[in-house]
């Protein structure tokens, strides 16, 4: 929280595009409407993705992947998909709204944005893409709690 007055100003939505997705954004828009904070929104490229792209793509022609437009483009897609999500919330203005996407080891990224963007309060889903029972939370959403500067929210219902 803000280390000034203690008040949430700033809350960090973190979006893998998993079922937990639109929860995390309602969840997002209620708290940023109980303490009038701004909402930032972010998705990871996650590195391990990036070498996957890369190896299949060398596999089918060697030395043919370009890294930076790789990233262009998957940010673009990422950054339209947000938007989307972002529309289809009620109460909650695109307008008012922070996009990141970011790329590298996840939990890393997002706990940079939190020092960068002086986020107060982060809210996450308790699993992955992949939806495996343990795999975010033994993975990611573990390493958040245990490292984040701020307060933490996992949701834990079924969306």
């Amino acid at each position: 929280m803000n280390k000034k007055n203690g008040k949430i100003k700033k809350v960090l939505a973190a979006i893998d595009f998993s079922l937990y997705s639109k929860p995390v954004l309602e969840y997002a828009e209620e708290i940023a409407g109980i303490t009038n904070a701004g909402i930032y929104v972010i998705n990871i490229i996650n590195h391990k993705g990036i070498d996957k792209v890369e190896k299949a793509v060398n596999k089918q022609r060697p030395d043919s992947f370009n890294l930076a437009k790789h990233l262009a483009e998957e940010s673009g897609r990422r950054d339209l998909k947000l938007r989307a999500m972002v529309k289809n919330i009620n109460r909650l203005e695109e307008k008012k709204v922070k996009i990141i996407i970011g790329h590298g080891v996840p939990y890393v990224e997002i706990i940079n944005a939190i020092d960068r963007e002086q986020i107060d309060f982060l809210i996450f889903g308790p699993k992955g893409r992949s939806n495996l029972q343990g795999f975010l939370f033994g993975s990611v959403a573990e390493k958040l709690f245990r490292h984040s500067p701020v307060p933490v929210m996992s949701l834990r219902s079924k969306p």
